[in-house]
């Protein structure tokens, strides 16, 4: 028996399980810094499968390890979810895992719990068969994603101790493989002003009205880089605020807040200088935002918001492997490629570290965030068993 038989054979074993468990999951929620419950869950499922390893880290990840080699192969999947909005809007509940018509719905089925089950599943089925010689799975259900992209995995690299030598970030991705992806910045920009009252505006300087001039140049780079179809990214202002004494006093301080999606090229330094640019000949000043928050196990996380965009060529050992595990499961076919407009975890990996990484996972990529969220039941059994081959080829 050929050995891709061999591994769907044995993930059609394990299909019901795996399947209950991705639907244990949906059933619990799991929003951003309240995921503890549904991590203690994917733990209890590690220790039933045999995991060699299942510990909930200082971040609050849970990590499994199976096998004892030295080359580590690291599987990152997000447990948070956003909140599901408006519940009325949904036909279904977003907490009761219905299947219906070969779907799987629920509040993160394809962003990304169903993924992450299938991860946690191939993991023990790659040690059953016997395929880990001189290798170690990492598998990593991490937290916070959706609101601190990369930090929570971040912390697997630097502080659990891992060194991977490849990673696969299991997000939701339509059965197509992705190779790169786009990097996202956040920038400030405080323009001061004078204060004055209301009926005495000549008196002052008034923040907002200094501030035009920075938003018309903003809007000309991003015409600009639209205009270039994407080819050194976008940006967009995405908030603006303001702080006066009173509701009748001209503000002195106002803040922009510009999101810059950057391609692999565009270093910070690059990015630096694009700001610099910006506000060239004002009185404002831009900094990197910093987003503070606490985990739900009581780690100060922090999000230095310059998340770098990757590119791993189509030659490289992991692309490879990829693509003949996917001609082994999927009966020859060659895989379909496509580029996340958002970003991933991989900005950490790939991103910051330069770890060759690919993204591949079940779930349909335009149901994340949506209303009647849904994974195909049928990703599940195909993406575990793509997991095991391409460890099998690495």
């Amino acid at each position: 028996m050929k050995q891709a038989d061999q591994i769907k054979e044995k993930v059609k074993q394990y299909e019901a399980d795996l399947l209950e468990f991705a639907r244990d999951l949906l059933k619990i929620k799991s929003y951003t810094f309240e995921e503890e419950e549904a991590v203690k869950r994917v733990i209890q499922e590690m220790n039933k499968l045999g995991y060699h390893k299942a510990y909930i880290d200082q971040c609050g990840n849970a990590i499994g390890e199976v096998g004892i080699g030295e080359d580590v192969i690291l599987f990152d999947g997000h447990i948070d979810t956003v909140f599901e909005g408006d519940i009325k809007k949904w036909t279904v509940d977003p907490f009761g895992a219905e299947i219906k018509d070969g779907k799987l719905y629920g509040l993160g089925a394809s962003d990304m719990k169903v993924a992450g089950a299938v991860m946690v599943y191939a993991a023990a089925i790659m040690k059953e068969l016997g395929l880990l010689h001189g290798k170690k799975i990492v598998v990593s259900f991490s937290v916070m994603e959706e609101d601190m992209d990369g930090v929570a995995l971040d912390y697997v690299l630097t502080h659990d101790g891992y060194q991977p030598k490849a990673v696969v970030i299991c997000e939701a991705t339509d059965l197509r493989l992705c190779r790169g992806h786009g990097g996202r910045s956040m920038f400030r920009v405080n323009m001061p002003g004078i204060p004055t009252h209301c009926s005495r505006p000549e008196d002052g300087v008034n923040a907002v009205y200094e501030m035009q001039e920075i938003i018309s140049r903003v809007q000309k780079l991003s015409q600009e880089l639209l205009s270039q179809e994407r080819k050194f990214g976008t940006i967009a202002l995405s908030k603006i605020e303001s702080e006066s004494a009173s509701l009748n006093a001209v503000p002195y301080n106002c803040s922009i807040y510009l999101d810059r999606r950057t391609t692999s090229g565009l270093t910070p330094g690059m990015q630096y200088a694009e700001m610099d640019q910006l506000v060239e000949g004002t009185k404002a000043v831009w900094e990197v935002v910093d987003i503070h928050h606490k985990t739900w196990s009581g780690y100060d996380a922090v999000m230095h918001s310059i998340l770098p965009g990757f590119e791993l060529g189509k030659d490289a050992e992991l692309v490879q492997a990829a693509y003949k595990a996917y001609r082994e499961i999927f009966d020859g076919k060659e895989a379909e490629e496509f580029r996340f407009k958002g970003t991933t975890n991989a900005v950490s990996c790939a991103g910051k570290y330069n770890i060759p990484t690919i993204v591949f996972g079940a779930g349909v990529e335009n149901m994340c965030h949506a209303i009647d969220e849904y994974c195909p039941v049928d990703h599940l059994s195909a993406v575990c068993s793509f997991y095991v081959s391409l460890v099998a080829n690495l």
